[in-house]
């Protein structure tokens, strides 16, 4: 603050000095001639003390005016400085208050953008739920639909053989009878050979007709057995899918342990690049993933005889959660193709990828009967 003032200081003790200088010559060429004699020395004397006297009031009046002036200045610094220390305050308080009011707006932001995209997500759960229960339920109603389709055909089957048996042995008995009525009029001499033999025809007639009937039961106790198998094969298709499903789901991050319940079911034959036997599938990813995707879509699959010593190849994409994406039939059978892809539509969500390469399969399907 001093070294601020000394030069203001100076120059304003220059123009003192330069006033006091001026206005000694201004006194020394006003001051009157000194008169002759030395009576009239005590009026100089006098007028000596009177400007002294004003020199010294004006000086102390000038250094009045400077401290005025200086103390002044000094208020106004301070004012000044104050100003401007309240400015930069409310300055910062008004920045701080806004980047708290947009890292409040921020987080708010960001909290519903959360709670959106998990209300997104719980939506989208409960959809592929509700989706996998209503296939689920449609897998079973064809199942029973299919078993009650062999049952009501092999009732049919069996009903019509009996009808027919029933009704050739009544037309064989019609004959048989009206032969025996021509012959009786034809041969009269011969009546008890003849009795003999329309009596032999009818209990061969009989005999034959107790056969067919007896053929026609056993028939249809086969196929009423066959309808039992078959329901039963499929409720234990189904069980096992449901077993293989829930081993998937549960060792689907452990890629190392071997594929459970390889035996069960209809086969497949690996593609892997390895070559490894057994079930499988192949797309560059982990192979016992593959082996188990595999197995679980041949336990959905539905198949008939036509099927029989065939194959096919069938790929399948994945989402990262294993959603499934699409399934397209590369090679082979087209009827175990259309059985493999619906398999796959029904399941439509596998477990998780162990990685990346095994979100595409693609899947060896051989049905055996």
């Amino acid at each position: 603050m001093k070294r601020g003032m000394s030069g203001p200081v100076i120059i304003s003790i220059i123009l003192h000095l330069l006033l006091i200088l001026i206005f000694i010559l201004k006194w020394n060429l006003d001051k009157p001639k000194r008169p002759a004699g030395g009576g009239g020395g005590g009026g100089i004397v006098n007028a000596v003390v009177i400007d002294q006297l004003k020199f010294d009031q004006h000086r102390q009046f000038v250094k009045q005016q400077k401290a005025k002036q200086q103390e002044a200045a000094r208020e106004e610094a301070a004012e000044k400085a104050a100003a401007a220390e309240a400015a930069r305050q409310a300055k910062l308080e008004k920045a701080i208050q806004l980047k708290q009011q947009q890292e409040t707006e921020k987080a708010a932001k960001e909290q519903a953008r959360k709670d959106e995209i998990q209300k997104q997500k719980a939506i989208a759960l409960q959809k592929k739920q509700e989706e996998l229960k209503k296939k689920q339920e449609q897998a079973k109603k064809l199942a029973d639909q299919k078993a009650a389709d062999a049952k009501l055909k092999a009732e049919q089957e069996a009903k019509a053989a009996k009808e027919k048996a029933e009704k050739e042995a009544k037309e064989k008995a019609d004959k048989l009878a009206k032969e025996k009525a021509e012959q009786a009029a034809k041969e009269k001499a011969a009546q008890a050979a003849k009795a003999k033999a329309e009596q032999a025809a009818k209990e061969k007639a009989q005999q034959e007709a107790k056969t067919k009937a007896e053929k026609a039961k056993q028939d249809k106790l086969a196929k009423e057995k066959a309808a039992k198998e078959a329901k039963a094969k499929a409720q234990k298709d189904k069980a096992d899918a449901k077993q293989l499903e829930d081993e998937l789901f549960s060792d689907s991050n452990d890629s190392s342990e071997p594929a459970k319940g390889a035996a069960k079911g209809p086969s497949a034959k690996s593609n892997t690049p390895s070559n490894s036997a057994g079930l499988g599938g192949s797309g560059g990813g982990d192979p016992g993933y593959g082996d188990k995707v595999a197995q679980l879509i041949q336990q959905r699959m539905l198949i008939d005889q036509s099927m029989k010593n065939r194959e096919a190849i069938v790929k399948i994409r994945l989402a990262p959660d294993g959603l499934v994406l699409g399934a397209t039939c590369i090679s082979g059978d087209a009827s175990v193709c259309r059985a493999g892809i619906t398999a796959v539509n029904l399941i439509g969500k596998f477990p998780k990828p162990p990685d990346e390469a095994s979100r595409t399969i693609n899947a060896t399907l051989q049905p055996l009967m």
